[in-house]
């Protein structure tokens, strides 16, 4: 049986009461007797009230659970393969901070703690997932290498090596300078132990409310890395590399927005250069 991250569970969790909510009956149908063509009415219906993504979870869930059930012999064949996600359902756009609110953000925190100070700068300056950076130890940092090695994370794509830039490294320099006063520091953000997750929500949100700007949450610093690497010219390839993406095609398909505003001030660059050669 395979271990899941406690995000994941939460999601699987979350997708599962949608479905449920909406269609007990499905819950109760043997596992042998579910048609695809059930499974579909039923996210086209919730198709026009949730995004595309929850319905992607609900789709990966019951997939998921098909194919644990074939395994053990339960049932031969998985409904779900038969089943789409509805093409009219919306995309749910995320938004990273915009330089405005960076700008605040990074203003306020100032009040925090120096380790806080540099567990926000890591979030924005690397693009790492709130779970990678809680588990990061100080043996996954590469001096040598410039690289921070993660070891640890919710996909198979996010086993990475992530760019450490000259600010993060003097960040990273200096936390290992007070950690050596203390043996017990593993965890290069938290000490014995990782730093909870709860303490990371926790200085997010007391920082934008600080700042005077929408809540903010480990998972939006990583959009606005990634929003902020697409909109000065860092390829899509390279940015779903550092975030640990499955494919460039996702990121791309995640950051559309980012990348059509891109597109339009390119096309808008080009239309004045070939306007003053005439």
């Amino acid at each position: 049986m395979p271990e899941y991250a406690s995000k994941t569970l939460e999601i699987y969790r979350d997708a599962r009461k949608r479905l449920s909510r909406r269609f007990p009956e499905i819950e109760s149908t043997l596992l042998t007797e579910l048609l695809p063509v059930t499974f579909q009415k039923a996210l086209n219906d919730l198709s026009k009230k949730y995004a595309k993504s929850s319905l992607r979870h609900i789709k990966s869930l019951y997939n998921l659970a098909y194919q644990t059930a074939i395994e053990n012999h339960q049932c031969t064949e998985n409904p779900i393969n038969g089943v789409t996600v509805p093409k009219k359902a919306s995309e749910k756009v995320i938004n990273g901070l915009s330089h405005e609110e960076q700008q605040a953000f990074e203003e306020a925190a100032k009040q925090l703690t120096i380790r806080d100070q540099f567990i926000l700068q890591t979030f924005l300056l690397t693009g790492l997932r709130r779970g990678e950076l809680q588990n990061l130890r100080w043996q996954d940092w590469d001096k040598k290498a410039k690289v921070l090695r993660v070891e640890k994370s919710k996909t198979k794509n996010g086993i990475r090596s992530v760019p450490v830039i000259p600010e993060v490294a003097l960040m990273l320099t200096h936390l290992q300078g007070w950690a050596k006063r203390c043996s017990s520091n593993r965890y290069i953000f938290g000490d014995a132990e990782p730093v909870s997750a709860g303490h990371l929500r926790h200085i997010c949100l007391y920082t934008s409310k600080c700042a005077g700007i929408r809540r903010v949450s480990p998972h939006m610093l990583r959009h606005t890395f990634a929003t902020m690497a697409l909109q000065n010219g860092v390829d899509v390839k390279t940015v779903s590399s550092m975030l640990g993406h499955y494919s460039a095609g996702f990121t791309l398909d995640t950051y559309a927005h980012v990348t059509t505003d891109a597109q339009l001030k390119a096309a808008q660059t080009m239309g004045n250069i070939l306007s003053r050669a005439v």
